[in-house]
C-alpha cells in the first residue's frame, strides 16, 4: 500500500510522545462510554511492542493490527483476529481504505477467501471496556456480522491523542476559564487549537495555540486551572502539534491544509476534530 497516508501516517505514529500505558484505574471518568466487559475479559497485550499499530477488542473479538516495512520499502499491515468460540485465528490481508480519513474515520478493509470481507473502523473518543480506557471506538465487520468495542494505539511512540478521552475534561475546563480570564483578549485572533496534553504528577497540562498570538499552557488540577504564556523561544515539546485538536467542531473537508478525524462522544455526537498536517503529504502513484 503506497499512498499519501503511508508517508504521513507512519511518520506520525513514530513521532509522538513517549508511550503511556493505558489507564486501568484512576484518571477522569467523566464522559467515557463503557462497553460491557465479558466475565473472562483480559486486555490483549501487543505481540510486537516495537511496532506501531492498534489493538481493538470488545465482546466476542480481539484484534491486533501492526504496521511494518515491506520488502519494497512501503508499509504493510499485519492483522490477527481472535473470535470467541473460534478454533483458530483469522489473518485477513488489510489495506487502508482510500481516501484516508474519509468521513472523519480510519477505515481498514480486507478479505479472506473463507470468511468474506472484513472491515475495521476506528474513531477517536472516550471509549472504555470496564475499567480499561481506550482512545478509539472500534467497529469490526466480518462477512456481514458486526462487532463493537474499543481500540488503543500501540508502539513505542503513540500520538499524544491516544488517550484523548482522559484529557477532554481538562480541555473543557481550560476553554471555559479562557472565556472569562485575562486570556479572553486573544479570542478574536484566530481559532484556538490544542497542540498537546500530558500529565505532570497529579496535574494535566493542556497547551493551546492561538495562531498569531502564541502558545499558552493551562494546568488543570481538578480544583481549578492556571495559565502560563509559553515563550516564543521555547522549543516545541515532543509530539506538539501532531496532531492538533480542534474542540467543538468538525471542519469541512479541504479546509486549511489538514486532514480531519472526527472525535466523538459517548452518545455519538461530535466533540471536535483531530487535524493532521496534510501539507507535507506527497502522493505516490
Amino acid at each position: 500500500m503506497r499512498t499519501a497516508w503511508l508517508i504521513a501516517g507512519l511518520a506520525s505514529l513514530m513521532a509522538g510522545l513517549a508511550a503511556c500505558a493505558p489507564t486501568t484505574s484512576g484518571g477522569l471518568a467523566s464522559g467515557f462510554s463503557a462497553v460491557p466487559a465479558p466475565a473472562d475479559f483480559t486486555p490483549r497485550e501487543p505481540s510486537r511492542p516495537e511496532l506501531s499499530g492498534y489493538i481493538a477488542e470488545g465482546d466476542g473479538f480481539s484484534l491486533e493490527l501492526t504496521f511494518h516495512e515491506g520488502p519494497g520499502g512501503g508499509v504493510e499491515i499485519s492483522t490477527i483476529i481472535h473470535m470467541a468460540g473460534a478454533a483458530g485465528l483469522l489473518s485477513p490481508a488489510f489495506d487502508m481504505a482510500e481516501p484516508w480519513l474519509a468521513g472523519g474515520v480510519r477505515r481498514f478493509e480486507g478479505g479472506m477467501s473463507r470468511d468474506g470481507d472484513v472491515t475495521l473502523i476506528l474513531q477517536p473518543g472516550p471509549c472504555a471496556i470496564g475499567d480499561m480506557r481506550y482512545g478509539h471506538f472500534a467497529a469490526l465487520e466480518i462477512d456481514g456480522r458486526s462487532y463493537e468495542g474499543c481500540a488503543r494505539e500501540t508502539g513505542p511512540y503513540p500520538l499524544w491523542t491516544h488517550e484523548i478521552g482522559e484529557f477532554l475534561p481538562a480541555i473543557e475546563a481550560c476553554r471555559a476559564d479562557s472565556a472569562v480570564s485575562s486570556l479572553a483578549h486573544v479570542r478574536g485572533a484566530g481559532e484556538r487549537r490544542v497542540s498537546l496534553a500530558y500529565r505532570d504528577g497529579d496535574s494535566q497540562i493542556v497547551r493551546f495555540e492561538y495562531p498569531g498570538n502564541g502558545r499558552f499552557d493551562c494546568t488543570y488540577t481538578g480544583q481549578g486551572v492556571r495559565w502560563r504564556a509559553v515563550s516564543d523561544h521555547e522549543p516545541a515539546l515532543p509530539g506538539e502539534g501532531d496532531p492538533f485538536y480542534l474542540p467543538g467542531r468538525m471542519p469541512e473537508a479541504g479546509e486549511g491544509c489538514f486532514l480531519y478525524e472526527r472525535v466523538r462522544g459517548a452518545d455519538g455526537r461530535t466533540l471536535g476534530a483531530l487535524a493532521h498536517d496534510g501539507c507535507a503529504v506527497t502522493p505516490i502513484g
